[in-house]
């Protein structure tokens, strides 16, 4: 069997040396190929040595853990959390993290853990949080782009590239002014807070745009709007009058 490549990123060297010496004596499955006592040099050994799974410590000096994800366009590497603070549960299960260990770590615990990343790797299954989102909020400017999954990992896209959303039951297509179109299995109300924080407007209840790429208003009814690659995207009866209002006002 194939073993897992992990690496570890903690800043105190006896958790460090109690996780390895767990893994080494307890999980013949994984291999740690290389650790780091801070993010910058986390980001530059996962970027060598390409591990399958990170143990990443939250709390540490400079940058907190959390911050390691914005400095990758794709995330293709799972991570388990190591913390003693247990505040940082609520945060773990944001960024969709594999696990969340709380220190001291239990060994049971950490076989768990290894059993939901088997779990994971046999499905194929990929996270699907906006991790670049929550990472950046740990940061004085405003992150201006979003990460969405794909079936390699993770995409980072500018806002200011996306023309609009359009959901499909289940699904939400990004429609991006290149002309590609980025699928996502999730919800269009999912990222519309998200969006509107940046000037997005929900026109429809399955449609999400961005003003800058608007063409022409039809106020007729049906109202619609006529996006700059030609798609007309219908207004909500219902509130029609307060986008358009919303629109010609911006």
């Amino acid at each position: 069997m194939q073993k897992i490549r992990a690496v570890i990123i903690e800043d105190e060297p006896q958790a460090k040396q109690m996780l390895t010496t767990l893994v080494e004596d307890y999980c013949q499955e994984i291999y740690i190929v290389g650790s780091a006592s801070n993010v910058q040099e986390g980001v530059v050994a996962i970027k060598k040595l390409v591990p399958d799974l990170v143990f990443l410590d939250i709390e540490m000096p400079n940058e907190k853990g959390l911050e390691l994800f914005k400095y990758f366009d794709k995330i293709d590497f799972e991570v388990i959390f190591t913390t003693a603070y247990d505040q940082y549960a609520i945060d773990a299960l944001r960024l969709s993290a594999l696990d969340y260990l709380l220190k001291p770590i239990d060994l049971k615990d950490l076989r768990t853990a290894l059993d939901n990343f088997r779990e994971k790797k046999q499905q194929n299954y990929r996270n699907q949080a906006l991790r670049y989102q929550f990472a950046s909020e740990q940061q004085t400017t405003p992150s201006k782009r979003i990460v969405l999954p794909d079936a390699e990992g993770y995409v980072f896209i500018e806002v200011e590239d996306i023309m609009y959303c359009q959901a499909e039951k289940s699904y939400t297509a990004f429609v991006m002014s290149d002309g590609k179109t980025q699928w996502v299995s999730k919800t269009i109300k999912e990222y519309s807070d998200l969006l509107e924080g940046f000037g997005f407007v929900r026109v429809h209840r399955s449609s999400l745009i961005n003003p800058k790429f608007i063409t022409k208003i039809i106020k007729t009814r049906p109202s619609s709007i006529v996006m700059k690659n030609g798609k007309n995207v219908v207004i909500s009866k219902t509130r029609r009058d307060v986008i358009l209002e919303e629109l010609l006002n911006l």
